[in-house]
């Protein structure tokens, strides 16, 4: 299934950011400020009201100073010193904003009538005529400001998308109040400390270059700037290196091209120090915090094809990039000419939730790839094949792949539960790199991939394979058949059923790994039709008693017979394979006749025993051919 929709597009919600900094940067009144932030959160995710609650000095009550759409009956009665307060006596006196603020965490009510441990909500709920909420803490960069309310007049379930943006939208109001209280501070230190005029201005250069990046950043997200531009800005604005990771490592995008510092190694990551505080921002989960992460002397990268390695005892900083409430990456800054100031982290912190942003949105366009490749494979695999072949063939090409090439099918099994953080379909193409990206979905209980024949896609297939078994881990079994070439849109059918066949055989025998049934011939038609246990039984029987004479007294009986069978039973060229003798060839041949009385001059035995070894090797060793 895709994400949810976000009822507010990047472009919308770039553009209310926009408006609200305007306002901040105006000096207009705090209460005007925060009731912009409200009426945003209203048009932008869908709701009815809104408040941003602030605490008062002691840490005892919350108040409102801005809302949207709340009527004064219901202002009254939350400002009559009870209804708000931080510490209830009991359950009758709670709100789900004074819990938010308690645990410093969003609180979700889909239905007031259904919360029984707010009591308040009783009398306040009827008053404005909500029946859910949801409230976010205001965290700024020194402690819990406030909390910001989001109210529907109809019971709902509240989607992850709705969540983050409340949560963005906290933090602008966050924002709005820490820049508010920073023009406080500056006008009271123009008042009362002339003298300090020099750090004055430098303080204010400093919040004009912070606001200048803000500008900078929406106006490139509203330019549906990408990765790359954004990347390439922050590096500039910095003076220093910025790198964008997924959580495999894997670098999304780099800047500046020349003089690059790389974020620290592995190995580095893995030191005490810089494990603790990239540690710390997974426990934190959505803070946006930017963590520095010291850089071991010895685990330092060395320069090499235009990067060179961070300056003795430098630090890196990463910001984590969230998606979902899970971490989907980092952004790193690395070798800037001094440590960042907090203002400059701060930057460093809403470029990467703009990064995040961008993941989301990224991340749903392959959804619906992944979608659209699935009915795909449902028309291409059916039985028969499929009903309509060159729409089935122009569908695939609008997509970027040209199935009247020949291509070779191959099937990942995963018998696992797979965490829902895993996408297998994107994890295939990005482990496909950098050859074909194959065209990937779900179809019958597997994932089926489909890999030009050229270049040879075997490489691509076992990395596929070696990540899946990283994301699902030693818990679960991992198989990957490579199986037969299609080469007309009705090949297609006959080739998924002979790699589910050999798929459902090698799972039957309790082994995963990689099984290349490519190049079987007429062996494919068994495993197209037989069963598992079946076609256990079958090579069973056929080579039970030489089986058993080669466990007890050796001799190679087996692989002497593949070797004939796959020289055109030539005794001399399998003895050349083999590196022995001809009569030992001979010698042997003889033996399997008298154990499976047998004569292999004939071609039916020859094909039984063909068929037999073939599935003996798909369930022992998983490489035929």
């Amino acid at each position: 299934m895709g994400m949810p929709e976000v009822p507010a597009s990047l472009r919308s919600w770039m553009s209310a950011v926009s408006e609200i900094v305007r306002s901040v940067n105006a000096a207009e009144p705090l209460e005007k400020v925060l009731t912009r932030v409200a009426v945003q959160a209203c048009e932008l995710i869908g709701f009815e009201f809104c408040a941003v609650m602030l605490a008062d000095e002691r840490r005892e009550c919350l108040h409102i100073a801005g809302c949207s759409g709340l009527t004064p009956d219901y202002l009254a009665q939350v400002s009559d010193g009870r209804s708000l307060r931080i510490h209830p006596p009991g359950p009758d006196l709670d709100t789900p904003a004074a819990r938010a603020y308690r645990e410093d965490r969003t609180i979700v009510v889909p239905d007031v009538r259904e919360a029984p441990s707010y009591g308040r909500l009783r009398h306040l709920a009827p008053t404005q005529g909500y029946q859910a909420l949801l409230v976010s803490p205001l965290r700024g960069s020194d402690d819990l400001a406030g909390v910001i309310v989001a109210y529907s007049v109809t019971a709902r379930q509240f989607s992850g998308p709705e969540l983050e943006l409340i949560e963005l939208l906290g933090g602008q109001a966050a924002m709005a109040l820490e820049t508010a209280r920073l023009r406080a501070e500056q006008q009271e230190v123009i008042r009362e400390l002339s003298r300090a005029n020099d750090e004055l201005r430098r303080g204010r250069a400093v919040l004009e270059w912070a606001e200048q990046q803000h500008r900078q950043l929406m106006q490139l997200v509203l330019d549906e700037g990408g990765l790359p531009e954004l990347v390439s800005a922050l590096a500039s604005a910095l003076g220093a290196s910025v790198t964008v990771e997924d959580t495999d490592g894997r670098v999304l995008a780099s800047a500046p091209a020349e003089g690059y510092c790389p974020p620290p190694a592995p190995a580095a990551r893995r030191a005490r120090a810089a494990r603790a505080a990239l540690k710390a921002q997974e426990v934190a989960g959505r803070r946006y915090t930017v963590a520095r992460v010291p850089v071991p002397e010895a685990s330092r990268r060395t320069s090499a094809g235009g990067t060179r390695p961070p300056r003795a005892g430098a630090a890196a900083w990463a910001a984590p990039v969230v998606v979902g409430g899970e971490l989907a990456g980092r952004l790193w800054v690395t070798a800037p000419p001094a440590d960042p100031e907090p203002v400059q982290l701060r930057v460093v912190e809403r470029f990467a939730l703009v990064v995040a942003l961008l993941m989301l949105q990224q991340r749903h366009l392959l959804d619906v790839q992944s979608r659209l490749s699935g009915d795909l494979l449902g028309d291409l695999l059916r039985d028969g094949g499929p009903v309509r072949p060159r729409a089935v063939l122009d569908r695939a090409a609008a997509i970027g792949h040209d199935l009247s090439r020949p291509h070779v099918l191959a099937l990942l099994t995963v018998d696992a539960t797979v965490r829902a953080t895993v996408r297998l379909p994107e994890l295939a193409r990005a482990a496909a790199e950098p050859g074909p990206v194959p065209l990937v979905g779900p179809y019958d209980g597997a994932y089926v991939l489909l890999l030009p024949t050229e270049p040879d896609p075997g490489d691509a297939l076992r990395r596929v394979l070696a990540k899946a078994g990283q994301a699902v881990g030693a818990q679960g079994m991992v198989t990957m058949v490579a199986g037969p070439v299609a080469r007309d849109p009705a090949g297609y059918a006959t080739a998924f059923r002979v790699a589910r066949g050999a798929a459902a055989l090698r799972r039957a025998s309790g082994r995963g790994g990689f099984v290349d049934v490519g190049r079987l011939g007429l062996s494919a038609l068994l495993l197209e039709t037989g069963t598992p246990d079946a076609l256990r039984r079958f090579a069973a029987t056929v080579l039970q008693d030489v089986e058993a004479h080669e466990e007890r007294y050796g001799g190679d009986l087996l692989a002497t017979l593949r070797a004939w069978l796959s020289a055109g039973c030539s005794t001399a060229a399998a003895a050349d394979a083999l590196v022995v003798h001809r009569n030992t060839v001979t010698y042997r041949l003889g033996r399997i006749e008298q154990l499976t009385g047998r004569t292999l001059r004939d071609s039916s035995v020859r094909l039984e025993l063909q068929l037999a070894l073939t599935i003996r090797e798909i369930v022992r060793l998983g490489s035929p051919g």
